[in-house]
């Protein structure tokens, strides 16, 4: 709410706040002459902001707690209109009803104990979203819905009846609301209230029901009846779950689909005609919406950013430049890393396994894991393997198919004093020639340290392979991937293919025991031995569309997000032993794949995530020793990237514009803010992206994602044409140094 919305020149509203709703005897469905709502050309208008609140939905018990979410409408009725994220919350018992209007900042709760509380909204002058005003001992508790301009509050039960109250101090909510009609009825009443949604603005009443949205115009309280001129449409095929009005002449719809990518779409409409001002405002925003409609509309300045409270601090900054490019990563045959007992200590004396499991992955049956080498752990845990200089011909044709990265994977395992099996999975990865490596490849990745963790799964006894498409839903996988939010954080490193995790999981629990601080022996043949081998076979494929990137534009700026020719993207693993998954390193994904994909933005205040098709695969290994099965473990790991049959080669993923704005400038680091002049652009086209939490979702598991940024990957902004700064700012680090990961846009 930017502070100069909150002007409201008197003349504009005694008309509006004097209207009051209903009638006893309704006039003809065909309107002569519309009494204007408000004068939208009055100069003196100074509305360019409209507070707009999302009421969302509650996740757990229906009687707990619900967030309130305060957005800002920018511009609603100009061409640069934007919803902006204020990052202000405040939360309510959900068995509360919430509602606004009038312009004033003042929210009302209607309690399920029978109370009505008014709240004044002080947070763009630095105070609460919930400032507590004024308690009614008014039981709205039952109504169907309320609506109010701030002066008159309609209360609808759900038979179509309205009881009319007035608010004495529409400005501060601390006046005393009396009630003025008791229960009158009209058809007009009775389909507002059994409305799709409805909302007043000023002395107009619009409601939606299934795809029409109508109004009607209400005339000054006369005795006790009211009176309204006439029912009219505004709008036909309506693509829309609800609407609401911003102000007078200007209507916004968010439209529900079963998709979270493209679920709780905001459109923008101006009416008298209806047309479209922007079929895209953001999508993602799920809940009960509300605006503060203000009396009037007008636009705001053009040059200037769009801001929440007071302009931001924009002093110092210097202009966006990529900076020296990395080094090249140099060329080695050695991979690395440390193996720990559960508590961190190391775990010494055990035989390392080196596989090349790529090797494998295109198999449809059971094969045999190719060993590239093995290793012992030292007394602190670490382990070092050379690769021979001469690969074997089908280590090296997954090396070459994978842009010249060799993915492995090392394997130790052991046993307790008490018989209890410990197991650890670390993927890595190697580069051995650096001239057979596209020059943008980020290089080997290993030197992992790993627990072990206790190794109960058997293929035959109770604990083998539960995942069941019907307690999919039940997942936390699940639940981030159908959520429209994209929530920050990475994925817990335990999950269940069944369900959700207590918060206080303990993987290391067996038979009652903790085994974390157990010294683990070598088993007892040793890994080299003729006689052992792993057997691998695969369990479940599937292509899943995963986020490898996304791109910010805010104000006046276009956001390009590029991903070609090569596949440069790095996916977790996660493997079981023990009932449960854990999320392991990452595997590297360089394969040629010969498609340009990605996105443009349709136009400002736009930031979208993008995915590409990747086939994933889980199998199951068994280390066997002379017939006997001393281990058993399942993987999941990406395998290619493999568009669908007549399936997209990508698509655009989550709105993430709620990362944009000037209140997240506020809270970023300045040394890590740069700005670009107009008509300039800047791109991330070195280092790696942040790692992508929920990314990808299979087989009940949520797993991360990051992308090396190269000439043919890259998150580009290109600045338009207003006068001004355009700032832009990196997650975690300067813009120039390779390490921002991704940048967003003011």
């Amino acid at each position: 709410m930017a502070t100069r919305q909150t002007t409201h020149p008197a003349s504009r509203t005694t008309w509006a706040l004097s209207a009051v709703l209903v009638a006893a005897a309704i006039a003809p469905q065909t309107l002569a002459a519309q009494p204007a709502a408000a004068a939208d050309t009055d100069p003196e208008c100074t509305t360019y902001s409209v507070p707009t609140y999302v009421w969302e939905p509650t996740t757990t018990n229906i009687a707990g707690k619900r967030v309130l979410h305060k957005y800002m409408d920018w511009g609603p009725v100009s061409a640069d209109t934007d919803l902006l994220d204020t990052l202000q919350t405040a939360s309510l018992p959900a068995t509360s009803k919430v509602f606004t209007g009038g312009g004033h900042g003042i929210l009302y709760e209607a309690t399920l104990g029978g109370q009505v509380k008014a709240y004044k909204d002080n947070t763009a002058v630095g105070g609460s979203l919930l400032t507590p005003v004024k308690t009614y001992a008014l039981n709205w508790s039952s109504a169907k819905r309320i609506l109010t301009n701030g002066q008159v509050f309609l209360v609808f039960a759900s038979d179509g009846t309205v009881d009319v109250y007035k608010q004495s101090s529409p400005a501060t909510g601390n006046g005393t609301l009396t009630q003025v009609v008791d229960s009158t009825k009209s058809p007009v009443t009775a389909a507002i209230a059994g409305a799709d949604d409805a909302w007043m603005v000023n002395s107009v009443l619009q409601w939606l029901k299934d795809g029409v949205i109508k109004q009607t115009v209400l005339l000054p309280l006369s005795g006790n009846t009211v009176r309204m001129w006439g029912t009219t449409d505004i709008a036909t095929g309506v693509d829309a779950a609800q609407a609401w009005a911003p102000g007078p002449q200007a209507v916004s719809t968010q439209s529900v689909t079963g998709d979270p990518d493209t679920t709780g779409q905001i459109r923008a409409f101006a009416t008298g005609p209806w047309a479209s001002t922007d079929a895209d405002v953001r999508s993602g925003i799920v809940g009960e919406i509300m605006a503060d409609a203000g009396p009037c509309l007008t636009d705001p300045d053009p040059d200037v950013a769009p801001y929440f409270g007071t302009p931001p601090d924009e002093s110092g900054g210097e202009v966006a430049t990529e900076g020296a490019a990395d080094p090249a990563p140099a060329p080695s045959r050695t991979v690395t890393g440390t193996f720990t007992l559960g508590n961190g200590r190391p775990a010494a004396g055990l035989p390392v396994t080196v596989t090349a499991p790529d090797v494998e992955l295109g198999a449809s049956g059971q094969t045999k894991a190719t060993v590239v080498g093995t290793a012992t752990t030292a007394e602190d845990g670490s382990w070092s393997l050379t690769l021979p200089e001469t690969l074997p011909a089908a280590v090296q044709q997954a090396k070459d198919d994978n842009g010249g990265i060799l993915n492995l994977d090392a394997v130790a395992m052991g046993s307790t004093a008490a018989g209890v099996k410990m197991l650890a999975v670390d993927s890595l990865s190697a580069m051995t020639d650096r001239s057979a490596v596209d020059a943008s490849i980020a290089g080997p990745d290993n030197g992992h340290s790993v627990k072990l963790v206790p190794n109960t799964v058997d293929s035959t006894g109770a604990l083998k392979d539960t995942f069941a498409a019907a307690t999919e839903s039940r997942t936390y996988a699940a639940k981030r991937s159908d959520s429209p939010a994209v929530p920050d954080g990475e994925d817990p490193t335990w999950q269940s293919d069944t369900g959700v995790l207590a918060a206080d999981y303990n993987p290391y629990l067996v038979d009652g025991k903790d085994v974390s601080a157990d010294a683990v022996r070598p088993p007892v043949s040793p890994l080299a031995s003729g006689s052992c081998s792993t057997l691998r076979v695969p369990v479940s494929s599937e292509i899943k569309y995963t986020v490898v990137g996304e791109a910010h534009a805010g104000w006046d700026s276009k956001a390009i997000f590029e991903y070609e020719s090569a596949m440069n993207t790095s996916v977790e693993t996660a493997v079981k032993s023990n009932g449960n998954w854990t999320l392991g390193a990452s595997k590297e994904l360089s394969q040629s794949v010969s498609v340009s994909v990605g996105y443009t933005s349709p136009h400002p205040h736009y930031a979208k995530q993008y995915k590409v098709p990747i086939e994933y695969v889980n199998t199951r290994s068994q280390y066997i020793c002379s017939g006997s099965v001393r281990s058993t473990w399942y993987k999941i790991e990406p395998k290619r990237y493999k568009p669908p049959t007549q399936g997209a080669l990508g698509k655009i993923g989550k709105d993430v514009s709620g990362k944009d704005g000037s209140a997240n400038f506020n809270r970023s680091p300045k040394a890590n803010r740069n700005f670009l002049y107009s008509g300039n652009s800047f791109q991330l086209a070195k280092g790696k992206s942040i790692k992508f939490g929920g990314a990808v979702s299979f087989y009940g598991v949520s797993m991360g994602a990051k992308t090396g940024y190269d000439t043919n990957h890259k998150q580009k902004i290109i600045a338009g044409g207003k006068s001004g700064k355009h700032w832009i700012w990196g997650k975690n680090g300067t813009l120039g140094s390779g390490k921002a990961g991704v940048f967003y846009s003011k």
